[in-house]
Order: structure tokens, then sequence, then C-alpha cells
């Protein structure tokens, strides 16, 4: 997903230096004086806050009690920033929660037989519709002003019905603005929000948001995210509910708070994973990339430990939602052995700890990550595109010898 894909409405008078993509991750989408960086620099260093490189573009991520000052700080020093706060309030202006009502069923002529389907205000579904063929005409009975939904072996397209000189007719159309128009249709209905046992987390079930616009569904990815355990749900932060109630309240859609409660969420174990259950690829890399940035490593059955200019610290492998520096321990989550991302923060979390070598960490990453699952090569193949005009060598550096 493309988070700047529905902002052009926001930029209407120019960009702002910093958007908020996602939740807490704040990227450059326009320069900054000299002067301006060196005083942003100073206050991520004070927050300890490390920007990095996705996608090539200049982005930090912000814990959520630091988000605030963050804010403010960035006000003192005259750099414009749009959050999805200031997001939601764009989308405010487009679309209100009015309904439209259908015209009368009229038949209409069908360019061809194969699959169709018309939208269903109510329960905001598709029904099928029934088609019938006479003398090489191919007609059917739909509601004046809906969105008919046409797939075929060339893919899906969607119609409006409208009158055309007293004749009914089908006008084609784009799924943003066939989705746009569906949301003025469709009939109010309740979507429900679940917590945690933590009450630290809200959750809406998939199912409650299908056949949303584009720009609503982008907008609660920016606010939301997933998890692999429950891929059924989107996952908030449970502070969020009164914007994700305002967003969903635009087209119609009322979420309350639920009674039912989600199982616990986060997992808090600290028993340390036995090396050799680890994934050893995964694992080899991590170790690889110590020993070039300086890193001296001792090889116990349940940890590491890892020696540096600083000192050593001793890493602990467990099955937890986060990785935690706790004194001279850390204790790295198997899960983020699966993400790039989280890999590297682990990796400039022991640089820093220790005082290694001050090596490009996510180029490194990507020229030692190894390929085992779809969104391996995925991150791979996008690393080396990515990088291909700017840098070649490295590009095929990464690509390398990988099948």
């Amino acid at each position: 997903m493309e988070p700047l894909e529905f902002c052009d409405l926001c930029f209407q008078r120019g960009k702002t230096n910093l958007c908020e993509t996602y939740k807490n991750t704040f990227t450059k989408i326009s320069p900054l004086h000299f002067s301006q960086q060196s005083r942003l620099d100073k206050i991520l260093n004070r927050l300890e806050i490390r920007p990095r490189l996705i996608d090539r573009r200049w982005t930090c991520i912000v814990d959520s009690p630091k988000r605030k000052e963050f804010l403010d700080s960035l006000w003192g020093i005259n750099v414009t920033v749009h959050t999805l706060d200031d997001h939601v309030k764009v989308l405010l202006k487009f679309y209100k929660p009015e309904i439209r009502r259908l015209g009368e069923p009229e038949q209409v002529v069908l360019p061809s037989l194969e699959s169709w389907e018309e939208f269903n205000p109510k329960s905001r579904s598709w029904d099928i519709i029934k088609v019938n063929q006479k003398n090489e005409k191919i007609t059917a009975t739909v509601n004046l002003g809906n969105i008919l939904k046409h797939n075929s072996f060339e893919g899906v397209s969607y119609f409006r019905t409208y009158l055309n000189n007293d004749l009914p007719v089908l006008a084609p159309m784009e799924k943003r603005g066939a989705y746009n128009i569906m949301a003025t249709i469709a009939e109010p209905v309740t979507a429900y929000w679940k917590i945690d046992s933590t009450n630290e987390h809200g959750f809406i079930e998939n199912k409650q948001l299908t056949n949303l616009p584009d720009e609503i569904f982008n907008i609660l990815r920016r606010l939301g995210t997933t998890d692999k355990r429950i891929p059924e749900m989107l996952i908030f932060e449970n502070v969020d509910y009164e914007i994700v109630k305002t967003i969903l309240g635009c087209i119609k859609m009322d979420l309350i708070k639920s009674s039912d409660m989600m199982a616990i969420f986060d997992k808090t174990s600290v028993t340390p994973i036995i090396i050799e259950n680890l994934e050893k690829e995964r694992l080899q890399v991590m170790l690889d990339i110590i020993t070039e940035i300086g890193g001296k490593i001792e090889s116990e059955n349940e940890h590491f430990t890892i020696s540096g200019k600083k000192g050593s610290v001793k890493l602990t492998f467990v099955d937890n939602d986060k990785s935690i520096q706790d004194g001279i321990e850390i204790r790295i989550s198997i899960s983020a052995f699966e993400d790039p991302s989280r890999f590297t923060e682990i990796l400039y979390m022991i640089k820093k700890r220790l005082g290694l070598q001050d090596m490009p960490l996510e180029t490194m990453v990507s020229q030692h990550w190894p390929i085992i699952t779809d969104s391996d090569l995925q991150y791979v193949i996008q690393s080396a595109i990515s990088w291909w005009a700017s840098n070649s060598v490295l590009a095929s550096n990464i690509i390398g010898e990988k099948k």
C-alpha cells in the first residue's frame, strides 16, 4: 500500500516537510534547510529516535509516549508536518454521512453475458444479477443510480446505471469512483470495537470493513496494523477509538464498543529459547553482520555474549512481541527475524550499546538477507530496484548469487 496515494487533496497548497505515513511513522516528503535539519537532528538525539531510510525515504518512528513532545518540537523549529489527524480533517470535508436514494428498477442492456453483480446498499455486499438473453440481446433489471460489477477474463470492471434521453444505460467507472458512490447510497450499519484484557488495543473484524472507498480503507490501514496470528482483525491503539469512530461515521458506519473481549494480545514470555531451536539462516545473518562491524561473539546454550569497545551484552531469544534491552541483556523477539526493519533496529541497538563500527546497517541487511519466504523475495527485489539507479554495484550485491 502506498500511504501517500490519497494525500493529493491535502497538498493542494504545497507539501509539508514531514508526513505521518503510518501511526507514529514520519517521512520526509519535501526538503529541509540545512539549519532546520540540524535542529531536527538535535531533537531526535534528545528523544533517542534514530531516523533511517525506508524505500529510500528519510523516516523516523516515534514511540507513542514521545509523540506529543516530538510534534511540539517541530513547531518550534518551523518544520511543517501533516499528521494522520490532519488527513482525517481533510477527508471529513469530502465524505458526508448523507444517503442518496436509488431510482426505480429498470431494464438495461448489458454488453456481455458474463458474471454481473449489483451493489446491495442495505448489506453493503454484492448481489448476483439475473441476466436474460433473447435474440442476442442481453438484459437485466437493476436500480437506476446503482453500481454494477462485471467479472470477465479481462478482470473486474464497474458501471453505473443512469437515464440518457429516458433510456436506461450503463456508464463505465473507475473502481475508486464507483466505491465512493457506493458509500453515498449505502445504508447506515453498526460496526463493533473489541478490546483486549490490557485495554491497550482495539480490534475490528475485517469482514465489517468490506467494500469501503479506497480513501477510507487507506487511512484505517495507516492508523492500524495487522498480526498474522489474528489475520481476520485490524488492530488499533485503544486511544484511537474516537478518530476511527469519526472516520467510519462519515460513511454511515456507527462504531460502538463491544462487551466481547479479545484474548490477551501481547506475549510476555521471558523464557529463553535454546539457540539450537532458532531459524539457522536468519540467525547466521545476524552473527555475520555483528562480526563485520567489529563485534566479538561467544556462544552458549541459551545466549550469545557480544563484546565491543564499550563492554559486552548478552543476547537471548524469546517468543515475545517486542525486543527489550534490560541492562546488559538484550532479549530478542524471534518474530523480528522475519522483519528486515525490526532486524536492523536490533543490530543498531547492539552497535550503539557496544560502540561498534558505524557502517550502513540497512544496506548490509539487504545484502545478507536470506530468501526463505515470498516476503523475503519481495524485500530483496524491492531493495535492489530502489538502489539500481543511484548505485548499481550495491543493487548487484543485494541480488548476489541468490536464486
